[in-house]
């Protein structure tokens, strides 16, 4: 039986000889597209429930739910076998998938989500509109809330999994050569690639990121022991980090430092059964935080020059501008942590800009002249016919 596309039905795979002729056939093609389906909103560590895989002409339904770890080894080595190009669309949460429940990350990757926003196409496009956009394809929208554990698996929602894969390989296709005439395509390869670190991501940085975005400093410490206790509790129990204490509970503990079992049972947002089971646990982390803290070489205050809010604006318009003339969203040329660390640096050469992490390379041979000509004077902007626009002052 044939779709009306021409292609062979979809492969349902659930033995380990099946997977086994699927995966010789898929390793001789140079590029294959890749999915999954899995479920997480009770879980810490995500339930994979399907992986989908296909070539250009052929696509297969791979049940990991009936199969052993070991049938899957040959599906495993291919999706890091360097030969073969894996194409995701919207890897991340897929890559997460694959490293929680194999302990591997797909390599070569091309996300042809990243690869649409390096040509201008918008950040975070989905697949529905860039199917339709690049090949003219029209397939249905995803079932985000499915019950992808439940089985059998219905034919509708074997159909729709089989749409999440079926055009990858074609779409990256024709995304190679957008890619390429823009001079982007090993700069989307460089953006695609995934690395466990980006996953098991330590306490420290996740406190740091919460801390910076909350405005802590003094109890940065003991923030960062909440949040240790709770990684440890999320996977022990294997729980969403949010069901046993979001990061606005985190902070607050953090702050306000109760002393006692009886002050942190008045404590908004941790369930009386959490504090009665590790109500002495989280006591210790914020007596072991505020130690760190107080045992912490001051370091010296240095004299950060104040920035001027108008100049950041500034150069946020600047790089709008400069992204729509380059067909590129404007996160890939620089974010906002690094438009205000241009301005202590505009003296620098762009290649000293690169080395700071100021600007990526691929970004800094993209845009580094033009935001020299803008910052040595040599450059302005103005408005043209209602329109904004760039006048050199040569």
């Amino acid at each position: 039986m044939r779709h009306s596309e021409g292609k062979p039905e979809p492969q349902l795979i659930t033995t380990g000889e099946a997977l086994e002729t699927a995966v010789a056939v898929l390793a001789k093609e140079p590029v294959i597209g890749v999915d999954t389906e899995f479920i997480r909103e009770t879980s810490f560590y995500p339930r994979i429930a399907l992986i989908q895989l296909a070539s250009r002409d052929q696509t297969f339904l791979v049940d990991p739910t009936v199969l052993q770890k070991k049938d899957l080894g040959p599906l495993l080595d291919l999706l890091i076998e360097p030969t073969v190009l894996k194409v995701f669309h919207a890897s991340h949460a897929d890559q997460e998938c694959l490293f929680w429940s194999y302990g591997i990350v797909a390599k070569p990757v091309l996300d042809t989500s990243i690869a649409a926003a390096l040509c201008g196409m918008g950040d975070s496009i989905g697949l529905q509109k860039l199917l339709r956009e690049v090949l003219g394809v029209y397939v249905s929208k995803g079932r985000a809330r499915a019950k992808w554990l439940a089985r059998p698996l219905s034919p509708e929602l074997l159909h729709y999994a089989e749409q999440d894969v079926a055009h990858l390989v074609s779409l990256c296709s024709r995304m190679k050569e957008i890619l390429e005439r823009h001079q982007r395509w090993d700069w989307a390869l460089e953006e695609s690639e995934a690395e466990p670190t980006h996953f098991d991501v330590s306490p420290q940085e996740m406190a740091s990121k919460m801390a910076r975005g909350a405005h802590l400093e003094k109890e940065q410490a003991v923030l960062t022991e909440l949040v240790s206790w709770r990684e440890n509790r999320a996977k022990e129990a294997n729980l969403p980090r949010g069901w046993i204490a979001d990061n606005e509970v985190l902070i607050a503990l953090a702050r306000s430092q109760p002393k006692s079992l009886e002050e942190l049972k008045t404590f908004r947002g941790i369930h009386s059964k959490e504090v009665e089971r590790s109500g002495s646990v989280i006591l210790e982390a914020i007596t072991k935080g505020k130690k760190a803290e107080v045992e912490k070489t001051p370091e010296p205050k240095k004299e950060i020059p104040r920035i001027d809010s108008h100049a950041v604006n500034l150069i946020e318009t600047y790089l709008a501008f400069l992204a729509t003339r380059d067909e590129i969203m404007p996160r890939y040329l620089m974010n906002n942590h690094q438009t205000t660390q241009i301005l202590y640096h505009l003296d620098k050469p762009k290649e000293q800009w690169v080395e700071m992490g100021i600007l990526s390379a691929q970004a800094a041979k993209l845009i580094g002249d033009d935001l020299k000509a803008l910052f040595s004077g040599k450059r302005a902007l103005r408005i043209e016919n209602k329109r904004l626009s760039v006048v050199d002052l040569d």
